[in-house]
């Protein structure tokens, strides 16, 4: 009995201990000595090392396609998908205690421990327009986490995703391989990424006489300042967005914008467009889906690249546009000339938030 008894107490205290060193390590800040960064899309793959092993983290939507206006209409409650993995193994990290925090536009919306025993986490957003995110779900008894899967995710309600634009992530990785295997301070990797809420736009413009509805979507950030002029046939719209070339540099970026035009109108009527981003020319990067016979979506889509061209002479040459919020891109859209050359078939594209874009032909190259 004694044996026994002394055993127990040996192992009560080796428990005490780990615990009391997990509450130590996740109580006080960490140096962080890797940082791994992504802006702007619906799914993010950031790369990372730990130790010998790759060490990525995968942050995505379920479904891939988010707007203000599915998530008004349909009620949707979308997942975020959060899987740290060895990309040369594809093989999840298991045990992984994630410190997530979510803000939009400098407001820390949420911030908290998360478990999952399988590496894969499921935060499930129910859109509530609230002054704070109430966490629903069990929590993992040894390390007190939030535990979730994505067959049982945690569900996050609150002010996520209420409203369209870039939201903002950090994810530090507390453990891997076990509940308790705290990582040494320098493996502690701080995962920094922005996903998108598509910001939908509806307007009625005058053409020839008619009212004809307008719907634009932004991937980026919330849109503003639309106008049109139906003798120039020229549509403007506006988001905010920083022009800084370090950060633009130091993340993974994608803008993109889709406007949505029925068909049959002076507007749409050469099934071409050109457009310019804060006067800068951008026809090469537009692509028209004529698939609908009823309307045509164009896509305004500017890869990381061609973001940083236009930064470049952003920059250097003085044309920067603000309004009363700070510096903002700004989006030029008008009917080209009939366009020689298109492309149909349909177009595969890596990005989540693209969806399903059909046939579709080129930006007119006229300028």
């Amino acid at each position: 009995m004694r044996c026994r008894g002394f055993a127990s107490l040996v192992s009560f205290i080796s428990i005490s201990i780990i615990l009391v060193c997990f509450i130590v390590v996740y109580t006080f800040p960490l140096p962080i000595y890797n940082r791994a960064f992504a802006d702007g899309l619906s799914q993010e793959q950031i790369s990372a090392s730990m130790g010998s092993r790759k060490a990525d983290l995968l942050i995505k939507t379920i479904p891939t396609v988010v707007t203000t206006e599915t998530i008004q209409a349909s009620k949707q409650k979308p997942t975020i998908e959060f899987r740290l993995f060895d990309s040369n193994t594809n093989k999840s990290f298991s045990h992984v205690n994630y410190f997530i925090t979510i803000d939009k536009n400098g407001k820390v919306l949420l911030s908290d421990w998360f478990h999952s025993h399988n590496g894969d986490l499921g935060l499930q957003v129910d859109p509530v327009n609230t002054s704070k995110v109430e966490l629903i779900g069990e929590h993992e008894p040894l390390v007190g986490g939030y535990l979730g899967s994505l067959d049982k995710p945690v569900i996050a309600e609150g002010p996520i995703f209420v409203n369209g634009g870039l939201y903002h992530f950090t994810v530090r990785v507390g453990t891997v391989d076990c509940d308790t295997c705290i990582l040494p301070a320098e493996q502690q990797h701080l995962y920094d990424s922005s996903l998108s809420i598509g910001s939908v736009l509806n307007r009625q413009v005058t053409l020839n006489d008619r009212q004809v509805p307008v719907k634009v979507i932004s991937y980026y950030d919330k849109l503003k300042n639309f106008t049109f002029d139906n003798k120039t046939m020229q549509m403007q719209f506006t988001m905010p967005f920083n022009w800084n070339l370090k950060r633009i540099n130091s993340t993974n970026m994608f803008v993109h914008q889709e406007v949505y035009v029925p068909k049959s109108n002076a507007f749409t009527s050469n099934g071409s467009f050109t457009g310019k981003v804060n006067g800068i020319d951008v026809t090469k990067q537009i692509v028209v889906d004529n698939s609908n016979p009823g309307r045509d979506i164009i896509h305004v889509m500017l890869p990381k690249d061609n973001v940083l061209k236009i930064a470049d002479q952003v920059n250097r040459n003085e044309r920067m546009v603000n309004d009363s919020a700070g510096p903002i891109m700004s989006f030029e859209l008008q009917p080209g000339q009939m366009s020689h050359a298109t492309t149909s078939g349909n177009m595969s594209m890596s990005m989540g938030s693209m969806g399903s874009m059909g046939s579709m032909s080129t930006g007119s190259s006229s300028k």
